[in-house]
């Protein structure tokens, strides 16, 4: 009883009685299988399905804060606002001192100091050059007053001498006649000749005396506008130096401390810097929000092989990551606008949402949503949007029937093996 063969045939034998199952018909079966193929057939054939894709994205206000960055390295020395203050544009904000300091002292004091001195020196020399200006003119103007007063004397003796000499001829005519009538002797005429010549001669130096009067007149005119331009050419000269250390004062200043100012109006919602810090070219100072915010609006990311399936006004599903969809669900948005050319990298380091992976191979796209509720209302509460909050939409796309979807890798293996396309 206990050899091997009987303790196998006891393992091998039933412990029960077996009862067999009746088959399935097969008409059944048959029916089963028809019955799905044929729903599966009429699914596929007028079942559609619409192709989404989740993009990532962030909220921004319009008009948008303003965020105020750094140009110089240095050490903030005074703050002349608070967080939250309300600032006008162009008001300071923070004073940051970018000097450097030498056994000397200062270099930009010193350099102020140096300027200042040469200000004062070029200012000095303006005035002496207007005051010699002044004095020369005068002086050229009163020789020319007297040369003027000289020319009319002269003028008025040349006039008289004049008359005298028509009188002289009239009596040298006189006396040729009294001649001829044998009045007088030859003598008496020849001397009456003689001195009316020599009044003639007397008259051209007259003449000539009152025309180099006149000369003189106009040559003082002409040294008058000379020595103007000259010396108002030397002031010019002079003011343009001048104006070229009033620009080396401005660039000393600015190589002394640096004003930051706030460029836009609105209230002072982040200070990134306390006095006594220094700060490096780049860095964040502070960003300015507007007092009143018009709209909210969402900015996404979206890639190339999307952008031909957007167009401004269709919907999409929002989901914003500061409010959870299992609690608060998904919001309604409309698309306002859609870019043309794709965004630069550049454009979009300057978003927190845009996607991190950027490659130069895939073009992304900025596509600008509005949202339907600017404010989330959440038990007694109104929750509202606010810059940089990030979120996730789903933008649904084309819309095909399910077996076109099925077959698309038929498609593309057709695509790759048909030839050139004509017309």
């Amino acid at each position: 009883m206990f050899r091997m063969e009987a303790l196998e045939n006891r393992q091998r034998s039933w412990r029960g009685r077996a009862i067999l199952l009746p088959d399935i018909p097969i008409w059944i079966m048959t029916g089963l299988c028809v019955l799905f193929f044929i729903t599966f057939l009429v699914f596929i054939m007028v079942g559609t399905y619409t192709r989404r894709i989740n993009v990532t994205g962030e909220v921004t206000s319009s008009p948008g804060p303003a965020r105020i960055y750094s140009g110089v390295q240095g050490t903030v020395v005074q703050q002349f606002v608070s967080q939250g203050a309300l600032i006008n544009k162009g008001a300071p904000v923070y004073r940051i001192d970018v000097s450097k300091s030498t056994s000397r002292g200062v270099v930009s004091d010193n350099q102020r100091k140096d300027i200042e001195n040469q200000l004062l020196r070029v200012g000095d020399i303006i005035s002496r050059l207007e005051a010699s200006k002044q004095t020369t003119l005068h002086m050229l103007e009163k020789q020319k007053s007297q040369y003027s007063e000289a020319l009319s004397r002269s003028s008025a003796i040349v006039k008289r001498a004049e008359e005298g000499i028509g009188i002289m001829k009239n009596n040298m005519d006189n006396y040729r006649r009294y001649q001829s009538r044998g009045l007088i002797n030859k003598d008496q005429l020849t001397n009456q000749v003689s001195l009316y010549y020599q009044q003639q001669n007397n008259l051209l130096g007259l003449s000539g005396q009152n025309e180099q009067n006149a000369l003189q007149i106009t040559s003082l005119e002409s040294q008058i506008q000379t020595q103007a331009a000259e010396f108002d050419n030397r002031i010019y000269q002079m003011e343009l130096q001048r104006y070229e250390l009033h620009k080396e004062l401005s660039g000393t200043d600015a190589g002394g401390e640096v004003i930051v100012r706030a460029l836009t109006d609105g209230i002072i919602d982040s200070l990134s810097v306390t006095v006594g810090q220094m700060v490096s070219v780049g860095d964040s100072l502070f960003q300015v929000i507007p007092q009143k915010v018009d709209t909210y609006d969402l900015v996404l990311w979206v890639p190339n092989d999307s952008v031909p399936y957007i167009t401004p006004g269709d919907r999409l599903n929002v989901r914003y990551e500061a409010f959870p969809s299992g609690k608060f669900g998904q919001f309604a948005a409309v698309v306002e606008t859609v870019s043309k050319i794709p965004a630069s990298p550049q454009e979009m380091m300057t978003y927190q949402g845009a996607p991190k992976n950027i490659q130069a191979a895939v073009p992304w796209y900025k596509v600008v949503v509005r949202p339907k509720m600017q404010a989330i209302a959440y038990g007694e509460k109104v929750l509202p949007l606010e810059n940089g909050m990030k979120a996730q939409s789903t933008l649904f796309l084309e819309k095909r029937k399910i077996y076109q979807w099925m077959l698309s890798p038929l498609y593309d293996v057709k695509h790759s093996a048909a030839g050139p396309v004509h017309g």
